[in-house]
C-alpha cells in the first residue's frame, strides 16, 4: 500500500516586527500627508494687511484645492495664486512646496491671497471709490479702505482673473501687477483654524511706536490697533496673543 504524499509545510509568515511597523505607519502618514497637501487642503499664514479685515496678519488659514479642479473662481472668492506668474524649475518647486509647510518666504516663487473680483472678458472701472463691474457698480461690503483715484476701463483678458485685496489702499493686486492666469490658481480660502498677533509691524518687522495718539510702524504710516492688529505684549505672551474669537471663521462667507 502506497503511502500518499503530503505537500510540504510552508513556513508561518513572520509578523513585522515593531521598528517594521512604526516604518511603515511613517511612510504611509508621509504619503497621504503629501497628497492631501497637494491635491486637497492647503494651510497658509497671512503675511500682510492688503486683506484686512476679512483676514489679519497671523490668521492661518486653510484653502482647499477640490473645487477649482471642477471649474474656474468667482467673483467674491477669495483665492491664493502663485507670483510671480512663470514656470517653476524642478528645485523652486521643491523649495516652493516645502516653504508652503515650513513657513512662508519673502524670496522666490511664493503664495499671495486676494478677492476675484472680475471673470476673463469683464470690463472693469473705479470712479468715486466705486468698483464697477460691465457697467454695474459692484456691492462690496468687506472693504477695509478705498482703492484711491480713478481708473480703468480695462477688459481682463482671456484666461485670467482680476484680483484685489479688502485693503485697496495698500494691497498689491492686479492693479499693479496684472490679472492672475488661470493655471496659477491654486485653492479657495475656507476657514481660519488659528489666529496670532504679530507684536512687530509685519512688513519689515520694525518695532510698532506710539505717537500723535496713535501706534503705527516705526518709519512707515501705517496705522495698527492693539488688540486686533498687533498685541503689545512680549512674543512669548501666547495667552494675549491668541486671537480665540477668530478661529473657526468661515472665510467663503466674509462677503
Amino acid at each position: 500500500m502506497t503511502k500518499k504524499k503530503t505537500a510540504p509545510s510552508r513556513p508561518a509568515k513572520k509578523k513585522p516586527g515593531p521598528v517594521h511597523r512604526t516604518i511603515r505607519d511613517i511612510v504611509i502618514i508621509v504619503v497621504a500627508f503629501v497628497v492631501i497637501r497637494l491635491w486637497v487642503v492647503e494651510a497658509n499664514v497671512i503675511p500682510s494687511g492688503s486683506m484686512k479685515d476679512t483676514l489679519l496678519v497671523g490668521d492661518y488659514i486653510l484653502a482647499e484645492k477640490t473645487t477649482y479642479l471642477f471649474r474656474d473662481p468667482r467673483p467674491g472668492e477669495i483665492v491664493t495664486f502663485i507670483y510671480p506668474f512663470r514656470p517653476m524649475t524642478a528645485p523652486q518647486a521643491v523649495r516652493f512646496f516645502l516653504r508652503n509647510i515650513l513657513g512662508e518666504s519673502r524670496t522666490g516663487p511664493r503664495l499671495l491671497i486676494k478677492r476675484v473680483v472680475a471673470e476673463p472678458g469683464d470690463v472693469l472701472e473705479l470712479k468715486g471709490h466705486v468698483l464697477y463691474r460691465n457697467g454695474e457698480p459692484t456691492k462690496e461690503p468687506y472693504l477695509f479702505s478705498n482703492a484711491g483715484g480713478d481708473w480703468g476701463p480695462y477688459t481682463v483678458p482671456p484666461d485670467k482673473f482680476f484680483v484685489m485685496g479688502d485693503n485697496r489702499y495698500d494691497s498689491a493686486d492686479s492693479r499693479f501687477i496684472g490679472p492672475v492666469p488661470r493655471k496659477y490658481i491654486t485653492a479657495k480660502a475656507e476657514v481660519i483654524y488659528f489666529s496670532l498677533a504679530p507684536t512687530t509691524c509685519p512688513k519689515h518687522r520694525a518695532p510698532i511706536t506710539y505717537a500723535n495718539g496713535e501706534w503705527a510702524c516705526s518709519g512707515g504710516a501705517e496705522e495698527m490697533r492693539p488688540g486686533w492688529d498687533f498685541e503689545s505684549v512680549n512674543g512669548w505672551r501666547l495667552d494675549r496673543r491668541i486671537r480665540w474669537s477668530r478661529m473657526g471663521k468661515v472665510v467663503r462667507l466674509i462677503r
